[in-house]
């Protein structure tokens, strides 16, 4: 893990289940806790049980845009970062992503240590927005 860098939570999505579980390890061994999802239909329901801090999500998967997927998780739990994965890559696309705060973007294949570096950073920036001890999104803070 970067120095500095606490654990994270982070959701990868990616139709590739090998990519999933290449992710899912190497950020795992960093001490990370990842729930992965191989559809946008399963990443929503993860999201719904896992408040993550981090999305990893593929460009194309098969039920769904990947930037419309991020948008829809960042409407649902403001603050969360995201990394637009894609083997698709065009100026047009990454034109897009940089018109939306909160967006990394990464081409495949990428550097294993790369990436890593990425989403903790990504980690890193969503934590200072969102401290540990706020309610998650859509929830309110439990009175007593």
């Amino acid at each position: 893990m970067s120095k500095g860098v606490q654990p994270g939570r982070i959701l990868v999505v990616d139709d590739s289940e090998s990519m999933c579980r290449v992710l899912e390890a190497l950020l795992s061994g960093r001490g990370h806790e990842v729930r992965t999802a191989t559809t946008g239909a399963h990443a929503r329901a993860a999201a719904q049980v896992f408040d993550c801090q981090v999305a990893v999500v593929d460009f194309r998967l098969p039920d769904v845009d990947g930037l419309d997927l991020i948008q829809e998780l960042q409407t649902r739990r403001p603050g969360l970062r995201a990394i637009l994965m894609t083997s698709y890559g065009t100026p047009a696309l990454r034109e897009r992503v940089k018109a939306h705060a909160g967006y990394g973007y990464t081409t495949k294949p990428f550097d294993n240590e790369r990436i890593v570096e990425q989403i903790e950073q990504a980690v890193a920036a969503a934590r200072r927005e969102t401290p540990d001890d706020a309610p998650p999104a859509g929830g309110e803070a439990a009175s007593r």
